[in-house]
């Protein structure tokens, strides 16, 4: 399946994505906003039903989302961000400016180097661009009983699915961000990029990881009677292990200056 097709069975699942989808720690999103939140324009950019930019609304921030799915960008509205339905690469700004241009989960979704180009132009004097991604795994033990619980679902050949949350294992390398980060420095218009992490744990009931999976591109695009299948099986497999288990996140952030 494109890229492009994949982006649209978001829309399909944006209240699962919405109810479902990890939030960001509170030191990420301080690190975002700066101390003096109160007031600061943001863009967020493929902003999705509104998690992250929610969160920075909360702090006193006001943030305008730019999303390309219609429906994620309806659950959006519905929480009080207010978004407008556009690609990003494409979508008229109309003179606006922002103190910060944000985006969170999706910047892989983006032409960058396009999009880096466009952040640059939109950002106000001392502003900055903050890209930020969470990375998640399960325990060592569960993600190996998964493993076997999607090879007897899935048939030879199937394409390859992320158990975890973009990783399968504590073990896996850390995604490489090198593609954002010289976006941005390629463009011309920002500082040095800096990367900075943050580890946080999130708890999941059986229930609430088979409603995470719903909103993950690769499994909504599986055939309904297969995806049936394999959810049985992830959820039993969970259920042997008490019916819940702690998921150690990695929050990421990138951030760079506007040039002055």
């Amino acid at each position: 399946m494109q890229q492009a097709e994949r982006v649209k069975l978001f829309g399909r699942e944006a209240r699962a994505y919405d109810r479902s989808r990890p939030g960001y720690p509170d030191a990420l999103i301080g690190e975002v906003l700066g101390p003096s939140p109160r007031g600061l324009s943001v863009l967020d950019v493929g902003s999705g039903t509104g998690i992250a930019s929610r969160l920075m609304a909360a702090q006193g921030a006001a943030v305008l989302g730019v999303e390309l799915n219609a429906g994620m960008a309806q659950v959006a509205e519905e929480h009080g961000i207010a978004t407008e339905v556009a690609a990003f690469e494409a979508w008229d700004a109309a003179g606006r400016t922002f103190d910060r241009v944000t985006c969170a989960q999706a910047w892989y979704w983006l032409d960058q180097a396009v999009s880096a180009r466009k952040a640059a132009s939109l950002l106000r004097p001392g502003g900055r661009i903050c890209l930020f991604w969470n990375i998640g795994h399960h325990p060592d033990d569960l993600a190996d009983a998964l493993q076997g619980a999607y090879r007897r679902v899935l048939p030879p050949g199937s394409p390859r699915l992320v158990i975890g949350y973009t990783v399968n294992r504590a073990s896996d390398a850390t995604p490489d961000f090198r593609e954002a980060t010289d976006a941005l420095r390629d463009c011309g218009g920002f500082a040095r990029p800096r990367l900075t992490s943050f580890p946080w744990t999130r708890t999941y009931t059986t229930d609430e990881w088979l409603d995470e999976l719903r909103s993950h591109s690769d499994h909504a695009a599986l055939a309904p009677e297969l995806r049936q299948a394999l959810f049985g099986e992830i959820g039993a497999t969970i259920d042997g292990f008490g019916g819940r288990f702690a998921m150690a996140y990695t929050a990421f952030l990138i951030s760079a200056a506007l040039i002055p």
